[in-house]
């Protein structure tokens, strides 16, 4: 089995930087007549068999209606106190005011000369009362009327020369919304902090010193104080900085000895001691080369601990390539947030290391002759460049994350932050800058529905991304991912679950197939591709000791239990295959080709297929019915066909944002997914999420299914 990181890195748009909440259908149409033995429903209402919550549509039908309506569910716009209205200028007053009442409001006041006034929505849901005033002939436009709140500005006299680089990454944005938590703490896993500094010392808890062995871990090299003043120094108190966040409680923890160095024992025994001791995130601004198994078993047992991990990526730009892009530990360990540095024009910092492993960047100098203002030994304070300097500022982001949603768990954090990075250098992930410049404030904005939301019975669901990243939703745990896996072009294909919902394979266009959790390696098809052969899926059997891997050409290829049953190598197919699934025994499979043809092998019933009928769009999956006497089909426009099983519902004839590209069984139905991460569930488990809006723009190549029994 190989091992995974962590953390489900994504990309963020140039200049989309905030998650968007998905919004609901108002009609789903499935727009697609079939005969024989496949079923579809002309028009679908959310209430028969719509999707509990819809992450990728952008219209749901043609109306004659002129009115505009932002929604009043938008998680990234705050609070509101009701509504604001305005309404035709030809409408009488008996209808503005029957209106209003229809919809369960009641006009409050006008807002001065703007042509609004203000509706309150009394016990009845705001949203619902803005869209059934947004349906009104003699409604204009109607939004939320929304709570805002003057710009926090602390009073630190130092403040000055941090705003330029603290408002790069829109930290100031992100103190709108929370300032900290005192119950929480974050570790400084460096040379231990000043003590008695008064811009520190009301913040500290009790630490620890691994160099010298006792419990006061008193700065004698500067280093550590410096990093503890950037993250979290005592703020808006009339003197010296501010830190990235302002409240809670630093915990300094000492292993790096007077000269800067230490040994990886100290920094792995200083990082489960500050777990141990209830620390919710940690920071290393330390490392070097060379992987380390002692660092990434301690690194373990934080993520494990539900502990977030930021570290910085080193300072070896400027001694070559090969040297600049070497791994630098911890930094570059598995579930560690790796933080490079920009310079003072927000370009990549000619000191910073660089590499795959980088997940985001932040401000490692303030300008070419200034570094980052901060805190230092002797009481005082200094400035300083590097990704030192860089990983607090990032930590405090995760920090005031913590604090803002406490029951979002180390995973969901990490990839909000990564998620919502504003993208820098080259479109998309790269090795120079990762996802981009860390924002605080869109981390902060990012919603729980945008990632997981927790199940009412455990079942959830995975997505991966074109280059390997893995989201997970409701109870799907998060496993690893693939990111740093895939090579020589190679992408991600697919991802199947393991039977008890405790791992899950990987299987990336090449023929590499990655396992993680529980799920076992028992082979690969890298050798045996043709020239333009590629690997599209991969099926797990009943007891997850084998899998079979499926090509575009029709062949099959089996591993450990997985019995060979046929394939189709030798048949000239009108289109490629693009899925596959076994049934249920694990005695058959099937194939379904972008025609929409259908191939059955072992035990598996074929009912009908659409293959040689005139399709809107190319099929993309089949899913089996839980009762075994039929399947549906869905294509790339969400148009879903029923073959001897009971049609659930579709996305046919619904405008979206993006194709579907795979759907999976949920329960007693289907999940279909989209490109951009959009998922719609027609079936009787709880919708968990979408990644649609979330500016996690990593396209999606496919989707599997925890079910509440596993």
């Amino acid at each position: 089995m190989l091992p995974g990181n962590r953390i489900a890195r994504s990309r963020s748009g140039r200049g989309a930087r905030r998650l968007a909440a998905s919004g609901l259908a108002v009609a789903l149409l499935s727009g697609l007549t079939l005969a024989g033995s496949a079923r579809a429903a002309s028009t679908v209402s959310p209430s028969a068999a719509g999707p509990s919550a819809v992450g990728a549509v952008a219209s749901t039908g043609a109306t004659d209606k002129t009115a505009t309506a932002t929604p009043a569910t938008d998680a990234t716009a705050g609070p509101a106190d009701g509504l604001l209205v305005r309404f035709d200028d030809k409408a009488s007053a008996g209808a503005v005011e029957q209106a209003v009442a229809a919809a369960g409001g009641t006009v409050e006041d006008v807002a001065g000369a703007t042509g609004f006034v203000r509706v309150s929505t009394g016990s009845k849901p705001a949203a619902e009362v803005q869209a059934a005033l947004a349906a009104s002939p003699v409604v204009d436009t109607v939004e939320p009327n929304r709570i805002r709140h003057a710009d926090l500005v602390p009073n630190d006299p130092r403040y000055a020369s941090q705003a330029p680089y603290l408002q790069t990454m829109h930290l100031p944005d992100a103190w709108n919304t929370t300032t900290g938590n005192d119950s929480m703490i974050l570790a400084i896993v460096d040379s231990g902090v000043q003590l008695n500094h008064p811009d520190l010392a009301g913040r500290l808890v009790p630490g620890y010193d691994f160099v010298n062995n006792d419990a006061s871990p008193d700065d004698d090299f500067g280093h550590g104080t410096m990093v503890a003043g950037i993250a979290a120094a005592i703020t808006n108190n009339g003197q010296g900085v501010a830190g990235g966040t302002w409240r809670g409680r630093i915990m300094p923890v000492k292993v790096l000895d007077s000269s800067g160095s230490a040994n990886d024992e100290d920094i792995a025994s200083g990082i489960t001691w500050a777990v141990d001791h209830g620390a919710s995130v940690i920071n290393l601004s330390l490392g070097g080369p060379g992987a380390s198994t002692t660092l990434q078993t301690a690194v373990d047992y934080a993520t494990r601990h539900n502990v977030v991990v930021v570290a910085a990526a080193g300072n070896d730009g400027t001694k070559g390539v090969t040297a600049a892009t070497t791994p630098h530990y911890p930094a570059a360990c598995d579930g560690v947030i790796s933080v490079g540095a920009t310079d003072s024009a927000g370009n990549h910092a000619s000191f910073s290391s660089y590499g795959s492993w980088v997940d985001v960047v932040a401000p490692g100098e303030a300008t070419a002759s200034v570094g980052i203002t901060t805190t230092s030994t002797k009481s005082g304070y200094a400035s300083g460049s590097g990704t030192s300097f860089s990983s607090p500022l990032v930590a405090a982001v995760a920090f005031l994350m913590r604090s803002a949603d406490p029951n979002a768990d180390e995973a969901t954090i990490a990839l909000r932050l990564i998620a919502t990075a504003d993208d820098l250098g080259a479109p998309g992930v790269d090795t120079v800058y990762g996802a981009g410049m860390v924002d605080a404030g869109a981390a902060l904005a990012a919603g729980a529905g945008n990632f997981s939301i927790a199940s009412a019975n455990g079942s959830g669901y995975w997505m991966v991304g074109q280059q390997g990243a893995v989201y997970r939703f409701g109870g799907a745990s998060y496993l690893g991912d693939a990111i740093r896996l895939l090579a020589g072009g190679a992408t991600a294909a697919d991802i199947e679950p393991t039977p008890s919902g405790g791992g899950y394979w990987i299987v990336d266009t090449a023929g590499h197939v990655f396992g993680f959790g529980n799920a076992g390696y028992f082979g690969g098809v890298t050798a045996a591709l043709r020239p333009g052969e590629q690997v599209t899926s991969i099926s797990a059997t009943p007891s997850g000791g084998g899998y079979w891997v499926f090509t575009t050409s029709g062949r099959v290829f089996n591993f450990g239990n997985a019995a060979q049953l046929g394939d189709l190598a030798n048949l000239n197919l009108n289109g490629p295959i693009l899925d596959s699934v076994p049934t249920p025994s694990g005695q058959g499979y099937y194939m379904v080709g972008s025609d929409g043809g259908i191939f059955a092998f072992g035990d598996a019933r074929f009912v009908g297929s659409m293959g040689g009928r005139p399709l809107n769009a190319p099929v993309q999956s089949l899913v089996p019915d839980p009762d075994r006497s039929g399947y549906w089909l869905v294509a790339s426009d969400g148009g879903v066909f029923a073959f001897d099983a009971p049609f659930r519902g579709s996305m046919g004839g619904t405008t979206l944002n993006a194709p579907v590209t795979g759907m999976v069984p949920f329960g007693n139905g289907y999940l279909m997914v989209a490109t951009d991460g959009g998922a719609f569930d027609f079936s009787d488990q709880p919708f968990s999420g979408s990644l649609a809006g979330s500016g996690a723009t990593q396209s999606i190549v496919a989707v599997a299914t925890k079910s509440a029994a596993n």
